[in-house]
């Protein structure tokens, strides 16, 4: 009789998930370094951060009994070192996760529904935002959008065509009109 699978938990997923990230990020970092400066002297800083990452990585590390190792000194000790943090890691990953035909992504096995791994998860197809009208709220958005777009190039164009231009010309006056009690009669 077949084995059954093992599960964890959601929150295991999601701290394993948070801290290969982390891991990947640092281990990103220290391999540039160690590209240029092999032998270069590791900063406590990143030393404490190492080893914090390792010391957080215990529940999915291979051998969780005993001592954690403590960071290299050198850069290219500390990338190698890691890297190895990274393969387990990963092995961790692969023992507790399983592609899932019917959400078309590797997911966690955990109790219940399977929860996909969100780093490797595809784009979710989004469902349509309505208002209470049934409009289509995103391309309602998208208009009125493109309409103060719009609306801010015609002003601007109109401003740039005048400043051009220059001001309007000053009105000519040949001859003063009279007042306009002088030039009609009054009804009587």
């Amino acid at each position: 009789m077949p084995r059954p699978l093992p599960h964890i938990s959601h929150a295991l997923a999601a701290r394993h998930e948070a801290l290969w990230l982390r891991v990947t990020s640092l281990h990103k970092d220290i391999t540039t370094i160690a590209a240029k400066k092999p032998d270069a002297p590791v900063g406590d800083t990143e030393r404490v951060l190492a080893e914090g990452l390792i010391s957080d990585g215990r529940p999915f590390l291979s051998a969780r009994h005993g001592k954690l190792p403590v960071a290299a000194q050198n850069f290219s000790g500390l990338a190698v070192q890691l890297g190895q943090v990274l393969a387990q890691l990963d092995d961790y990953e692969n023992r507790h996760a399983a592609w899932n035909a019917r959400q078309n992504c590797r997911c966690w096995r955990v109790e219940g529904e399977p929860l996909p791994i969100a780093r490797l998860r595809p784009d979710v197809a989004v469902a349509p935002l309505t208002t209470a009208n049934g409009e289509d709220l995103r391309a309602k958005l998208l208009r009125r959008t493109q309409n103060r777009e719009r609306q801010i190039f015609e002003d601007g164009f109109h401003k740039g065509l005048s400043a051009r231009r220059g001001p309007p010309p000053e009105p000519e006056t040949a001859a003063v009109l009279p007042p306009a009690a002088e030039t009609y009669p009054r009804g009587r």
